[in-house]
């Protein structure tokens, strides 16, 4: 790929094009079985009632990961918070934050890269921080998907990106996890720090999750994910 120098115009067209082609379906039982139950008593993960798929030209993505396969409301983990886009991969994402170098069990996506549906896994990348909003030392945790190979997905409007998802964890013992919204915006920060050009709120990821606790699994998000440009 010829890779574009970043200018005022590129940025404006990145976000013309992602309000024009990212679109929202729902869920559709013969493309996505869901399974019956909720509330803790069907499924092995959280749950919610906001799961659908998002476009973008050849390629679609779950706008949440799960805990377990297969897709459904209640195997749910946690919101897609973040995009990074234009010559991204999964291990040059991390690198970014290399001073979080720990991970945590595997989580899953759905994925297509325009060849069909598969799954991906990670673990992520973790490290202990002080959160401003909760006022205390807490894991901050991102997990970031790609089909593997290549570690990347591509398309012409967003490049080689990748997808992530963040939430903290209760230090030190992770007795709840949550607060996608917070942990996106302190990895937004970090990056940002490092020189990074990052757009938050940038576009609806249709994922919207006010406050509720779910059995220790803490939903908070605003349902509009950040953009990181990684040239």
């Amino acid at each position: 790929m010829k890779r574009l120098a970043i200018s005022a115009a590129f940025i404006v067209g990145i976000a013309l094009t992602v309000m024009l082609l990212v679109t929202v379906s729902p869920v559709i039982a013969h493309d996505l079985p869901v399974i019956n139950g909720g509330g803790g008593g069907g499924g092995c993960g959280g749950t919610t009632f906001k799961l659908g798929t998002l476009s973008i030209y050849e390629d679609r993505f779950y706008n949440y990961d799960f805990h377990c396969q297969p897709v459904s409301n209640y195997n749910v983990a946690w919101p897609v918070t973040m995009l990074f886009y234009d010559n991204a991969w999964i291990n040059k994402v991390k690198s970014i934050y290399l001073e979080m170098p720990l991970f945590g069990i595997q989580e899953y996506a759905r994925l297509d890269d325009g060849d069909g549906w598969i799954w991906d896994s990670d673990g992520g990348t973790k490290g202990i921080v002080w959160s401003s909003h909760l006022n205390g030392y807490v894991w901050l945790h991102l997990r970031v998907y790609a089909p593997n190979p290549p570690d990347y997905m591509y398309n012409s409007a967003w490049g080689k990106y990748v997808l992530g998802t963040t939430h903290y964890d209760e230090f030190p013992f992770e007795e709840w996890s949550g607060y996608s919204e917070w942990a996106e915006k302190d990895f937004a920060s970090r990056a940002q720090d490092k020189g990074y050009t990052v757009f938050e709120d940038w576009a609806s990821f249709s994922n919207y999750e006010p406050y509720r606790n779910e059995n220790g699994h803490v939903w908070y998000d605003n349902g509009l994910a950040t953009a990181l440009y990684v040239p």
